[in-house]
């Protein structure tokens, strides 16, 4: 399809704005996983797994490629191959590998603590994950894209909102100069 001239390639995300995507996403599924699972681990990733599933796939393949996230930072997943949403076989192996990794990251993190640094190790699934996309100048596609041959890019269907942080801060700022 790149031989074609009429095929246009949308511009890729920064990696900043998917990663306040992927967070405001990780953020809902963990504290309703916390809600509703408790404090055991096993009911809490049965939670986490449902939301972030029903999220992550269940929503962009429905709703043009955005989940929450995505939707208020105005981007979406598009496919490699034809520059269009995935089918929810491509999301459900995207999400089921950062839906993981991500998990295990929150419980490294909110169990971590001065006698047991172990939990540091939870957090390695998804350094590996996104750190691909950050030390490859070339093409900056976390893991889980290059599995499931997608890619994130921006679209004028959203919410915007790190613009609108952007003006809220840049007000904040003026008027205590003030």
């Amino acid at each position: 399809m790149d031989n074609n001239p009429l095929y246009f390639r949308a511009p890729r995300v920064p990696l900043w704005r998917r990663g306040c995507a992927f967070g405001f996403d990780s953020l809902i599924a963990w504290l309703l996983a916390n809600l509703i699972g408790g404090p055991a681990v096993t009911a809490q990733f049965i939670v986490f797994a449902l939301t972030w599933f029903s999220m992550r796939v269940i929503v962009p393949t429905s709703y043009f490629g955005q989940s929450p996230g995505r939707w208020a930072f105005d981007m979406r997943v598009v496919s490699d191959r034809d520059n269009r949403t995935p089918l929810w076989q491509d999301f459900a192996k995207r999400e089921a590998v950062s839906g993981l990794a991500v998990f295990l990251a929150l419980v490294g993190f909110f169990n971590l603590g001065s006698r047991n640094a172990f939990y540091l190790i939870l957090l390695l699934p998804l350094g590996i994950d996104v750190g691909v996309a950050w030390f490859d100048p070339v093409d900056p596609s976390a893991f889980h894209d290059r599995l499931s041959e997608t890619r994130i890019v921006a679209t004028r269907r959203g919410y915007s909102l790190d613009l609108k942080v952007k003006k809220w801060v840049a007000l904040i700022s003026r008027n205590v100069k003030q």
